[in-house]
């Protein structure tokens, strides 16, 4: 299982390899430019991404506390039927272990209802600041006469000239063009 994992890995380390050298190759062809830049630090270090990343920690806190409050109450919920189980009748307690199991999954249910809305608010915050990076990268690659710009991260770069990093100039024009508008 590990050897078939490192297999793939290394022919996607390959694959990628072999893309970078024949995008290399055609923009040296037409005498461009290969440019790379960091989404993740533009995400993390953009006015815009700072406040995403705020508005986001803050709902993900206020929803944290919310299931902590209902976490708490069935908590106590079933610390109470522990205590008082050995004094109810029978069908009382059927009754409290009941209601306790219907809270419980509904519980379940808020958290992970919670978590998905959660992971939907990132990916649309994200996406909108990833579409509006594309423009300014794209707009910079144009003005520079790159043939190809790549992400560091996701790209399979493994070495980039600290010259081909367009990182601070995108980051730097982004936060440009969000405060022009």
């Amino acid at each position: 299982m590990r050897s078939e994992r490192r297999s793939r890995r290394q022919w996607a380390l390959g694959l990628g390899l072999v893309l970078v050298l024949a995008a290399q190759g055609a923009a040296a062809a037409q005498g461009g430019k290969i440019g790379v830049v960091d989404l993740q630090r533009c995400l993390t270090e953009t006015k815009q991404g700072q406040k995403y990343r705020a508005e986001f920690t803050a709902r993900a806190e206020q929803t944290r506390a919310d299931l902590d409050k209902k976490e708490a109450a069935l908590k106590e919920l079933r610390e109470t039927l522990e205590k008082q189980g050995l004094v109810l009748s029978p069908a009382a307690r059927q009754d409290k272990e009941k209601e306790y199991r219907e809270k419980l999954d509904a519980f379940k249910e808020l958290y992970k209802a919670s978590q998905q809305a959660l992971q939907k608010q990132d990916q649309e915050l994200t996406g909108r600041i990833l579409k509006d990076l594309r423009t300014v990268i794209q707009e910079i690659g144009d003005a520079g006469g790159y043939a190809l710009v790549v992400e560091r991260q996701e790209g399979g770069v493994l070495y980039a000239v600290r010259d081909a990093d367009l990182t601070d100039e995108v980051i730097r024009r982004f936060d440009q063009k969000v405060k022009a508008e």
